[in-house]
């Protein structure tokens, strides 16, 4: 499943609607904005960051204001972000387009890869060369304004 970890053997053992990929994109570059921002950041502390993110899908609430602001004068905008934020977790809205929410609450099952993302945390992949276990980047699970 992580070629580019061949020490970790974590494979899907269960069938379910897994969440999409751009989702799990979404999430990678979010944890990078907010954890490291190094061009050359360290591969398994953001891998890490990412299956942590995973594993506490349920309290996942993420947007970007680049392309899209809460100050609408209309309010009209403003109003459909706050709804889109108070929808079951996880919400990761597309920086693109807010009204597409990615993360998709209820509609995959997250709990599947939540799971098996806990299982990988204990693969080799995640040991510094002396065992240590290597620690993720203090990121947040919900954005802020």
């Amino acid at each position: 499943m992580f070629p580019l970890f061949p020490q970790c053997e974590c494979k899907l053992k269960q069938k379910g609607s897994l969440p999409p990929k751009y989702a799990l994109e979404m999430l990678t570059i979010y944890a990078w904005e907010k954890g490291s921002r190094a061009q050359d950041f360290d591969l398994p502390e953001g891998f890490r960051t990412v299956l942590e993110l995973v594993i506490q899908y349920q309290h996942l609430c993420i947007f970007w204001l680049v392309n899209y602001s809460l100050n609408d004068e209309s309010r009209v905008l403003r109003n459909f972000l706050l709804d889109q934020m108070k929808r079951t977790r996880p919400v990761i809205l597309d920086p693109a387009d807010p009204t597409g929410d990615v993360g998709g609450g209820d509609s995959w099952c997250w709990h599947l890869l939540a799971k098996e993302a806990t299982e990988c945390l204990s693969s080799l992949c995640f040991r510094d060369k002396l065992g240590c276990p290597i620690q993720p980047w203090k990121v947040p699970t919900e954005s802020s304004f």
